[in-house]
């Protein structure tokens, strides 16, 4: 079974944030939460200064999660599309 099957079989949140907790380290959850809340906010018009401003994350960051919701796979833009 790949670590993409194991995920699809996960029936709840609960379950997935435990196996984000035992494969990824504190620092990479922080780190993915933290582009999932500024590509929420870039889907909501908020601009980088705005992001940056409220996050203190760099426009750096900020700059790579608008390269991934312009042109990524879609997967990204779907799922904040779906809340």
């Amino acid at each position: 079974m790949t670590l993409y099957e194991a995920i699809n079989k996960l029936k709840t949140p609960e379950e997935l944030k435990e196996l984000l907790d035992d494969l990824c380290a504190p620092s990479e959850i922080h780190a993915m939460e933290n582009r999932w809340n500024v590509a929420k906010m870039l889907s909501a018009g908020k601009t980088y200064q705005q992001i940056i401003d409220e996050t203190q994350l760099s426009s750096a960051i900020v700059s790579r999660v608008k390269r991934v919701l312009d042109y990524g796979n879609g997967a990204l833009k779907r799922m904040i599309d779906s809340r």
